[in-house]
């Protein structure tokens, strides 16, 4: 773990910062760390923000659709991430801290072990979660890894080759970016739920800052209070 330490001058303006005994050349901040995550929501939902409902905006929509999509599924990992380490160091629980730092680990399992090990038990309606997210995650690894199925076009007098059905169309649907981003923070919630938090419904206001509960989330997709 990185130590930071400040020298001062004698009027208490900042001297020189050393990390770890060496002194630091540029400058730096240290934030806290929910910022990591709060970085990802509050892209989302600005790129959330910028779609319309018009058609005529559909080539700008897919970018701010898959954007908004993309943004919601890394904040998500990095709330799973960071939240998890938090809990493992408050328990002294070294396989929490170990879990949540593991690479190339699918999120359903993060979703299914992490609260398990931390909390003793797993988040209500467990399976449903870790279906659509895996879902979710599927679409995600599509888009990061893409590839090329050529498609043709055919009518009478007319054929046309090395076209692709271009999935990257679904992202225009801002319904869809929404709905992606909802059941991210249903996720968010359902932990602050079973962690017992003293925040409360402020829990996913906190690591997203946007102003969303369990029960909100739930009635807008249409799943059961599960915890509420």
């Amino acid at each position: 773990m990185p130590d930071f330490v400040y020298d001062l001058n004698e009027d208490g303006s900042i001297k020189a910062v050393y990390k770890d005994g060496v002194k630091l050349e540029t400058a730096t901040r240290l934030e806290m760390p929910v910022a990591i995550v709060q970085t990802y929501f509050r892209s989302a939902i600005r790129a959330l923000a910028r779609m319309t409902e018009s058609a005529d905006d559909g080539e700008d929509n897919r970018q701010y659709g898959l954007q908004a999509f993309l943004m919601s599924l890394v904040g998500t990992e990095a709330f799973f991430n960071v939240f998890f380490h938090q809990v493992g160091r408050e328990k002294g629980l070294a396989n929490v801290i170990d879990f949540a730092n593991k690479d190339r680990v699918p999120i359903e399992h993060k979703l299914s072990h992490l609260p398990r090990q931390a909390f003793g038990t797993p988040l209500p309606a467990q399976k449903r979660l870790n279906a659509k997210m895996r879902e979710l995650y599927d679409l995600r690894s599509k888009i990061v890894h893409p590839r090329w199925q050529p498609s043709s076009f055919v009518m009478p007098g007319l054929a046309i080759g090395d076209l692709v059905e271009n999935y990257q169309t679904l992202f225009e649907d801002r319904e869809f970016c929404r709905d992606a981003l909802r059941w991210c923070l249903l996720v968010i919630a359902r932990v602050g739920l079973h962690a017992q938090v003293g925040r409360g419904d402020q829990f996913v206001e906190h690591w997203t800052t946007i102003a969303d509960t369990n029960a909100t989330l739930s009635d807008a997709l249409g799943v059961p209070r599960e915890g509420a």
